[in-house]
């Protein structure tokens, strides 16, 4: 009885360590037959110059960054910080469990105090507006920062390596040259204002319609000409969202002993040619009064950071 009972619990324990032993590769080594687990999803932020297609990276001119989070199907998930050094080195940043899979990543760079980022809810979609001009009390709005922006969708989770994500700049820069006004007039009489159709892009990146004004003074040059201080920054302008342009430059000589300022230019082409305002270049614009004899406008759109000097004829 005794070797009846030994033999039968001796047959268990053989059994159960041959079933131990053909277990799935789940308890051994090879994991390939078990359950998938979550994997780190890392990406790495490239900064690139679209107009000379130098990479810029190391440059640090993108400074720190925001990674905004959308899930496949454009609801806001949440968000990832990255620092300016972190760019520099193109370290890898590590995204949430929640952006694993085909997440949508809206990159923005170089956001300061130059325009209103507008913080997205839980759950809110992709396309609502992510930046907007702050306007004054006098209705002209800011310029807006040196931004950068990258969108990007992420490959399905198991793609080999950290992804990158590509940005370039995203504002327009304009500066502008008046030539023929009357020098005896003092410089601080005359501004130019610029209407714009767009004040502000969403969060891929598209500009949002609304009408923004900006406000700049400007100086005389020892060759006569008037030009703003510096180039300074705008929304650019979509041709598939405002085909017509919708850019208009005005100059004004400030009311001295009159009710309303005194208009003496307005321009919105370049013979015929809509003023346009592409992301990453510089407008430059030359209104030329020819001493009252008649209009003439000229634009060179030259890299972001290149100044056009104007011939004098």
């Amino acid at each position: 009885m005794n070797t009846a009972r030994y033999l039968f619990r001796r047959g268990w324990l053989s059994f159960f360590l041959c079933w131990l032993f053909c277990l799935p590769g789940c308890i051994r080594e090879d994991r390939s037959d078990c359950p998938p687990e979550a994997e780190d999803r890392l990406v790495v932020l490239k900064i690139m110059d679209e107009v000379t297609g130098r990479d810029i990276t190391e440059t640090g001119e993108a400074g720190s960054a925001v990674l905004y989070l959308f899930s496949p199907d454009g609801h806001f998930v949440g968000r990832v910080s990255v620092t300016g050094e972190q760019i520099v080195h193109r370290a890898p940043v590590l995204l949430p469990v929640e952006a694993l899979d085909r997440c949508h990543v809206s990159t923005w760079t170089n956001a300061g105090a130059g325009q209103l980022f507008h913080s997205p809810a839980q759950g809110s979609g992709i396309e609502e507006r992510a930046v907007s001009l702050i306007e004054g009390e006098d209705t002209f709005h800011g310029t807006p920062d040196d931004l950068f922006f990258g969108h990007a969708r992420l490959a399905p989770v198991g793609a080999a390596g950290p992804e990158v994500i590509t940005l370039a700049r995203k504002n327009a820069r304009m500066r502008i040259t008046v030539r023929g006004l009357d020098r005896r007039i003092p410089e601080d009489r005359y501004y130019l204002t610029v209407e714009i159709p767009n004040d502000g892009y969403d969060f891929v990146g598209n500009p949002i319609a609304g009408t923004a004004r900006v406000r700049r003074t400007g100086a005389f040059h020892d060759n006569g000409d008037f030009s703003t201080d510096e180039a300074f920054n705008l929304i650019h302008t979509d041709p598939a969202v405002s085909p017509a342009g919708g850019v208009t430059v005005n100059l004004y000589e400030k009311a001295l002993g009159r009710s309303a300022d005194r208009l003496i230019a307005s321009v919105t082409d370049d013979d015929g040619r809509p003023i346009s305002l592409p992301a990453g270049r510089t407008v430059n614009l030359l209104i030329d009064l020819n001493e009252g004899e008649g209009l003439s406008v000229y634009t060179e759109i030259t890299p972001w950071d290149e100044i056009y000097q104007w011939d004098i004829w």
